[in-house]
């Protein structure tokens, strides 16, 4: 974790890539486990994620998560056939009601819901520059907040329809295709087609459209025209964290989107997240796969943004608790260098080749005569000869 990230813009601040040789090791680490069977099947991607996240090839588990749900309002129609206004599903998680909040207390995940400023352009872009500021700051505040109190990870997501609705066009504009092919069907509450709700977004969402077409990519106009608020708030948020080496789970084709705005501001940001379920929604096909991010837990959960995230916690800490429990191989004591001899017991030789001979010799110097008085008369003669 790196120092705060309070100086300067944030298109000016700079992520560095995770190393990827940890990745690498914690696999082979794995490898090595004195264990019947195959290994941690589709965990094990989990804990190679978690491997680069801590540089170390035996990551442990996480301590201090902090779960961060954004939550901000659109254009009329984007949220076409929501169970219910985001205002009141960012009110009932501050009340602790509801699935998601019951989950997250029993996963022991505190829940801080950040209330974005309203998206409202309707002909032209969802925010101006000013608005635009603003939420790029509220979510860069908001996740140095978090990290300076301690956290070790992130979990991110969005509230309601309307920010899924403008991961659609964010999608569509990066794929250059067609709105449609990003907005599945859409069921009500029992399990029947919805109809009148997938009209209700596509059509407002085509009008808006209109309004914005030909622009030249970069993060600030893909947030201030396509994403809005809710989603440029947590772009912000996850390449701030990316920064700073902090780790981020993500969930929802809401924050699958605002991964791919933080990859413009910086393209390590992906690689800092991981999404421990990729639902079949359109927008997370394409995106998760060409944000790069590592292979999910293959849960294939359909259910709201978020709601997945205290389970992927779950099994991710215990797939590194049970990684950090494998038995080992004993480690082995170091051979002798082989630059080391030992001559007649008395220890290593000096490691030059000069010295070495002449050890080696010395036995031999021991059988001859103790004097051999032409010898010794020679050498001088000899010395005098090479002089």
């Amino acid at each position: 974790m790196t120092q705060t990230t309070d100086a300067g813009p944030l298109a000016e601040l700079k992520a560095k890539f995770p190393n990827g040789v940890w990745t690498t090791r914690a696999n082979a680490r794995l490898q090595d486990a004195l264990i019947e069977g195959s290994g941690l099947g589709r965990l094990q991607a989990a804990v190679g994620w978690a491997a680069r996240m801590q540089a170390t090839d035996a990551p442990e588990p996480f301590t201090t998560p902090r779960m961060l749900l954004f939550a901000g309002e659109y254009p009329e129609g984007w949220d076409s056939g929501d169970y219910a206004p985001v205002a009141e599903q960012a009110a009932a998680l501050e009340r602790g009601e509801g699935p998601l909040a019951e989950q997250a207390a029993r996963s022991g995940l505190p829940i801080g819901v950040v209330r974005t400023g309203a998206s409202e352009g309707a002909e032209g872009p969802l925010l101006d520059e000013t608005e635009l500021d603003e939420a790029l700051r509220l979510g860069r505040d908001t996740a140095n907040r978090a990290i300076d109190e301690g956290a070790d990870l992130l979990l991110v997501s969005g509230l309601g329809a309307g920010a899924v609705t403008a991961a659609v066009a964010v999608c569509s504009f990066i794929a250059k295709d067609e709105i449609t092919n990003f907005q599945p069907q859409l069921h009500a509450p029992g399990g029947s087609v919805f109809d009148a709700a997938w009209m209700g977004r596509v059509s407002a969402l085509r009008d808006h459209l209109a309004f914005n077409r030909g622009f030249k990519r970069s993060p600030q106009e893909l947030i201030s025209r396509l994403g809005g608020a809710e989603l440029g708030a947590m772009a912000a948020a996850i390449f701030t964290a990316a920064t700073r080496s902090t780790a981020v789970l993500v969930d929802g084709p809401a924050a699958v989107a605002a991964v791919m705005l933080a990859r413009d501001f910086g393209l390590a940001a992906p690689k800092w997240c991981y999404a421990p379920n990729r639902s079949t929604h359109p927008v997370v096909v394409k995106l998760a796969k060409q944000a790069g991010l590592a292979d999910d837990l293959a849960l294939e959960l359909d259910l709201p943004d978020g709601a997945a995230l205290p389970l992927g916690w779950d099994l991710i800490q215990a797939g590194l608790r049970f990684s950090q429990s494998l038995p080992m191989p004993a480690e082995q004591e170091p051979e002798p260098e082989p630059n080391e001899p030992v001559v007649g017991g008395i220890g290593p030789v000096p490691t030059t080749p000069e010295a070495g001979e002449d050890a080696l010799a010395e036995p031999e110097a021991a059988e001859a005569p103790a004097t051999e008085p032409e010898a010794e008369a020679a050498e001088p003669e000899a010395t005098g000869e090479k002089a």
